[in-house]
């Protein structure tokens, strides 16, 4: 009745007393179900404990393959950055200025020696001039680019 459900709401007595009158709550509040609560709670537990030493041994094995992988990808990072550097230093400016020197030079020793060879009498004037000429021309025309770069 509404009478008794307004007697529920304000009296915590009575509230108490019809909530363990209920068979389910009954049921609920029974030792057995406690005990068997109880009892699978704690054989869940000791299987669960059971496996502490497998998930420490997998969590090494993590750990193991982790560091063999990331010393590997670590090795791999660094040999490309090195590699990276290489080919930076030997495509930067000063780099390629410092290359297009050492060509003009080789190209003027290249002429000096063609030139003793010719005084020494190993060459002969016609094929002297041709050769000569050629690399005198790479001589100035490697010393123009470097100098317009």
């Amino acid at each position: 009745s509404v009478e008794e459900l307004r007697k529920l709401l304000s009296d915590k007595d009575a509230y108490e007393n019809y909530l363990h009158s209920i068979e389910e709550v009954k049921q609920l509040d029974s030792d057995t179900l406690r005990n068997d609560l109880k009892k699978s709670n704690v054989t869940l537990a000791r299987h669960n404990l059971g496996k502490e030493s497998e998930m420490a041994e997998l969590r090494n094995q993590c750990m193991i393959i982790r560091t063999t992988e990331l010393a590997t990808a670590q090795e791999k990072f660094l040999d490309a950055q090195r590699r990276e550097k290489e080919i930076l230093a030997r495509s930067s400016p000063a780099s390629i200025l410092n290359k297009l020197q050492e060509a003009a030079n080789a190209a003027d020793d290249e002429s000096e020696s063609l030139h003793r060879n010719l005084l020494s009498g190993e060459l002969e004037v016609p094929g002297f001039l041709q050769k000569y000429r050629q690399q005198r021309v790479l001589y100035h025309r490697r010393t123009l680019l470097r100098l317009a770069a």
